[in-house]
């Protein structure tokens, strides 16, 4: 046994260093009627503890390793201004948890997304379904490594059946778990150029049901990566290069309106934050804090007289000695950062505490 979490844990992956990542706890498996935690990500060696990667706030799934070493998952997209109905997308962080980075279909129509497999040609294929939908089983799609937000496509654009998972197949094909005529899911392997299934690698028998096939073939290893967290520190600091920077619809209701301060926020609990504090925003738009490690946190942006302009939900975290930063609040994706020092660097820091007094907490919108 590797591992033996009591919610049950799901979609193991390896580690470079031998270490299996996976979710927990798995949803369904808790007592009826109690309240499951969210599923995070963790990490375990063979007979050691497992490490906590991710605090997301509407929590994750599907981990699969990316041969420079990151981990790939599954979380909720953050809402948008207008509290929009919310899908799910692709993110990234490091084997440490470290750098929780947006990759792809952030910015796309809500939608149910799962099983993200990386193909041979440097694609990233997915399954994609309507918010209605419990199972994201329905179509499958991609994205291309070089250009995740760029470059989202159908991976098999002819084909009509529902798709359950799809991989490569070791040979430069796909192997595609899809319903077939009698409703039941079989596996088939397909071109990567064909539009059609073919035919199944087993019998088409109503009385079975396959989830995913896997091919046995050497796989390349994932490179190593080092860790940029210090354990002995219970902080991270957080450098936004410039805070008025943005692609957020709300800030057009304000002509020319500028943030001049930032409110930090934690998560307390589900769908309840406080303000860890204020931080000036320097004549750039730069900001930095230290702020709390392992918390979920969110920003507010504030002009002049205190109103908010903007606001990111807590859907982001820094590990003990992490230091994180950002382009904006809100900031267009596939976009270099102008190349100078931000003035924030030569500020002094703000230390936001964790233990914000009582009367600070309020509800998220």
């Amino acid at each position: 046994m590797v591992t033996s979490m009591p919610g049950g844990a799901a979609a193991p992956a390896l580690l470079p260093d031998g270490s299996v990542v996976f979710a927990s706890p798995v949803p369904g498996l808790g007592h009826p009627g109690a309240t499951v935690p969210q599923p995070q990500l963790y990490a375990q060696l063979p007979g050691g503890q497992p490490r906590r990667l991710t605090f997301e706030t509407s929590g994750v799934a599907d981990p699969t390793v990316l041969p420079d070493g990151r981990i790939l998952f599954v979380s909720a997209t953050p809402p948008g201004p207008a509290a929009s109905s919310r899908g799910l997308s692709l993110f990234t962080i490091n084997n440490d948890g470290t750098e929780m980075t947006g990759f792809a279909c952030q910015h796309d129509p809500p939608a149910v997304i799962g099983r993200p497999r990386l193909l041979p040609d440097g694609r990233v294929a997915f399954l994609v379904s309507g918010l209605e939908s419990a199972l994201a089983e329905d179509s499958a799609e991609c994205v291309r490594m070089a250009r995740p937000f760029l470059s989202r496509t159908n991976l098999l654009p002819g084909l009509k059946a529902r798709v359950r998972s799809v991989g490569s197949d070791g040979e430069g094909g796909l192997l595609v778990c899809a319903e077939n005529s009698q409703s039941a899911w079989t596996v088939y392997r397909v071109g990567g150029n064909e539009g059609a299934l073919g035919t199944a690698l087993m019998a088409e028998d109503a009385s079975w049901d396959c989830v995913e096939a896997l091919a046995a073939c050497a796989c390349q290893r994932p490179m190593g990566r080092i860790s940029s967290m210090d354990s002995t520190k219970k902080t991270g600091q957080i450098l936004c290069l410039n805070a008025n920077d943005t692609s957020y619809k709300g800030a057009e209701t304000q002509a020319g309106a500028v943030a001049t301060r930032i409110r930090v926020l934690a998560e307390v609990s589900p769908g309840r934050c406080r303000s860890l504090g204020e931080v000036p925003v320097q004549e750039d738009g730069s900001f930095m804090a230290e702020v709390p490690a392992d918390t979920p946190l969110g920003f507010e942006a504030l002009n002049p007289e205190g109103e908010v302009l903007r606001r990111v939900e807590p859907v982001v975290w820094v590990r003990p000695g992490e230091n994180r930063s950002c382009t904006g609040c809100h900031a267009a994706h596939n976009r270099a950062p102008q190349n100078h020092r931000p003035l924030a660097v030569y500020a002094s820091v703000p230390c936001l505490r964790a233990e914000p007094e009582p009367n600070q907490a309020q509800k998220a919108p």
